[in-house]
């Protein structure tokens, strides 16, 4: 059982009733395949240049295709372009796309689509532009011919290739038919529409409640992989007894990744389900921010970093395996081994806090988590007692994730500590340390540690210039423990990527790349025998 029992949300009853979801099973034999799947989060957008979070890139990665695309082992594999050639001085990127490739509306996608959709994400400047906002001039984005995309960057940058899945191409005729005077890049009609290539298209949206993707069957790689997923219904709920109960009745696909263990456990004893259950290449952090009291010392930030219950949280409240500071283990050339994993020692942690402006004072701490999670309320909890034996009293502070995303914005609001779990948005090293870390990166929910500070800018910037693979892993290295030794995080658990499914969902295969694994054209529904 949990630590905490789990009473919110949406009653069963009630999400059902609004669904018209019966108690058929979700596929019946000579029927299209339709199924429910479950998010803890709202999706905020659909457009692909503003989604920042996992909800975000579920939906853009069903409904959109980019250049390229990751495959389960990182690599970087060819997907709209076919192949690319890099110039001598590594700052010419030149695409080359299928030319039988055609949007959800059956017009055919062009090269000039491409250079448009990257054009867009670097004026609209929210979500992963961050990326690439000083790095690509609009202008040195262009078509050569009508399967050429040459992309021209101001400077070296080693992670470019990596970050490609992101550059997701949209219907540019379509979208401009539905801007405005006021709107010319069609924000308004993106973000509530579907205009990409990708193997989904959507039939309804609620931002606060449900999103349904129908299968393109005009998808450019085909449906030979077995029998297709034909509707997709996301449901967002955060109430575990509802989840449990869509699963009861057949209905469920697939679950998030944050019910609370006793659900997972529930859930995956049912007849007709199992539990899927892998490895990240991110992990679970509470950040801590260096700009605001009492985080702005150190010494109080290692001090909850030694009063953190490590073994509880990692094989009780959130299983998974230890952390090594900032940088998971996965990224094993990078990886820094002589960084250690965590430790709880209460006396160090009060010997920290009595070095730190703060002692001898009544010191209280904020503490924000995303109030849809269980596991996190239950981290909350046990960081209270623990930090209560050193003297420090935890405000523990549950809030909507669009709360701590509009929190994060800005340093005097965001949160002495907040729960969040890091994934990287591309699959190099660089996501964990540019998102979270460098200054041009503030004001962001990744960034909450507000660390601003310009040795590990310079440091981060080295490492994007470097063109020796062994040059850039040495700089990854030591800024895993400058980062470290700043403690601008409890680095608590990386956890397990654990979902529950339906017995007959096949297919799923981790991606290092933020919900890259829930593209569901990779997925089949070929239900066992037995």
């Amino acid at each position: 059982m949990s630590i905490l029992a789990k009473k919110r949300g949406l009653s069963a009853l009630a999400l059902a009733a609004v669904l018209g979801l019966g108690a058929a099973p979700a596929a019946m034999a000579q029927e299209k395949v339709s199924t429910v799947v479950n998010t803890m989060q709202i999706f905020s957008s659909l457009d692909p240049a503003k989604v920042t979070d996992y909800t975000g890139y579920m939906a853009v990665v069903n409904m959109y295709d980019g250049l390229t695309t990751v495959a389960p082992s990182g690599e970087i594999v060819p997907h709209l372009a076919t192949s690319w050639d890099i110039s001598e001085d590594g700052l010419t990127y030149t695409f080359h796309l299928r030319d039988d490739v055609t949007f959800q509306d059956g017009s055919a996608l062009s090269a000039s689509d491409a250079v448009w959709s990257i054009q867009r994400l670097l004026k609209i400047n929210k979500g992963p532009s961050n990326l690439l906002v000083d790095l690509i001039a609009p202008e040195n984005v262009s078509a050569p011919d009508a399967t050429t995309v040459e992309i021209k960057l101001n400077r070296p940058f080693s992670p470019f290739l990596a970050s490609t899945p992101i550059l997701l191409v949209l219907n540019q005729k379509l979208v401009e038919a539905n801007a405005t005077a006021d709107d010319a890049l069609g924000e308004a009609y993106v973000g509530d529409n579907s205009v990409g290539s990708g193997p989904y298209s959507l039939v309804s949206y609620n931002r606060s409640a449900d999103m349904v993707i129908a299968r393109n069957p005009d998808y450019f790689l085909g449906w030979d992989k077995g029998t297709p997923i034909d509707e997709v219904r996301f449901v967002q709920t955060s109430d575990d007894a509802t989840v449990r109960a869509l699963a009861e009745k057949g209905e469920l696909g697939l679950s998030s990744h944050g019910l609370g263990n006793d659900t997972f456990e529930s859930i995956g004893n049912m007849p007709g389900y199992k539990l899927l259950q892998t490895r990240t290449a991110g992990g679970f952090q509470i950040k801590l921010n260096t700009k605001v009291y009492p985080t702005d010392d150190v010494h109080v930030r290692r001090a909850i970093a030694y009063a953190t219950d490590y073994e509880t949280i990692q094989e009780i409240i959130y299983p998974g395996v230890p952390m090594h500071g900032p940088l998971s283990d996965t990224f094993e050339a990078a990886f820094n081994t002589e960084i250690p994993t965590g430790v709880y020692d209460l006396e160090k942690a009060k010997e920290e806090l009595a070095k730190s402006k703060y002692a001898g004072e009544d010191i209280t701490l904020v503490n924000s988590y995303v109030a849809s999670l269980a596991f996190e309320q239950e981290v909350a909890l046990l960081m209270q007692a623990n930090l209560a034996q050193i003297g420090i009293t935890l405000d523990i502070r549950p809030e909507p994730w669009n709360r701590i995303v509009e929190l994060a914005s800005n340093p005097d609001t965001t949160p002495a500590s907040t729960q969040v779990n890091v994934s990287p948005s591309y699959p190099s090293p660089d996501s964990m340390f540019f998102n979270q870390y460098h200054s041009k990166a503030s004001g962001t929910w990744w960034s909450m540690a507000w660390l601003q500070d310009p040795e590990i800018d310079a440091l981060i910037d080295q490492s994007r210039a470097q063109t020796d693979p062994a040059e850039i892993n040495a700089t990854y290295k030591e800024l895993q423990q400058s980062i470290y030794d700043l403690q601008t995080s409890v680095w608590a658990v990386a956890p397990m990527r654990r979902y529950a499914a339906n017995a007959c969902l096949q297919g799923y295969e981790f991606r290092p790349m933020q919900s890259w694994d829930l593209n569901f054209w990779n997925f089949t529904w070929e239900c066992p025998s037995n």
